[in-house]
């Protein structure tokens, strides 16, 4: 009898670790938030909401930031989000509108304001199944279409001016 329970003993005491090596592997780091980061809002957008069929509808997205990393080496923006709070700043007249005419794009900030609106935060790259997914429009296509595909779509988290 003895012998059974220190083999049940034996056994469970190996299988403890292996099952909770194998809990922890099935943990996905993709639903938490960066680190603090630090950025600059460089322009914004809004956009319409895409129907089953990809095709715009009439109903509008919340309005969209493009948010550019400190030090980055991108030249327009790293990723967008659709739950920047809307008061964090007070943006000049002019600044802030729809979209960019010319390209389907966001409406990208003037260089001379590029860098003036600093922020704190932390953020998470949207799962792919909880995207916003949205176009833009209606443009005149006189330039390249925008890349929306090269930049992620996040949300943000305790954002604050900096």
């Amino acid at each position: 009898m003895k012998t059974k329970n220190l083999r049940l003993i034996t056994i469970l005491l190996f299988l403890l670790p292996v099952c909770i090596a194998l809990l922890g592997a099935g943990c996905d780091d993709e639903n938490e938030y960066s680190d603090l980061a630090e950025g600059f809002v460089v322009g914004s957008f809004i956009g319409y909401e895409d129907s089953v069929d990809g095709q715009g509808t009439e109903n509008k997205t919340p309005r969209g930031y493009c948010i550019l990393l400190e030090g980055s080496e991108n030249n327009s923006m790293d990723f967008y989000t659709f739950n920047f709070p809307d008061t964090l700043f007070s943006f000049p007249d002019g600044v802030i509108s729809s979209y960019n005419t010319y390209n389907c794009g966001p409406a990208f900030f003037p260089d001379s304001l590029k860098y003036d609106y600093k922020i704190v935060f932390k953020y998470q790259i949207v799962n792919e199944s909880d995207e916003v997914q949205f176009t833009i429009g209606p443009c005149f296509h006189l330039g390249p279409e925008f890349l929306w595909k090269y930049y992620d779509q996040v949300i943000v988290t305790e954002i604050a001016k900096n």
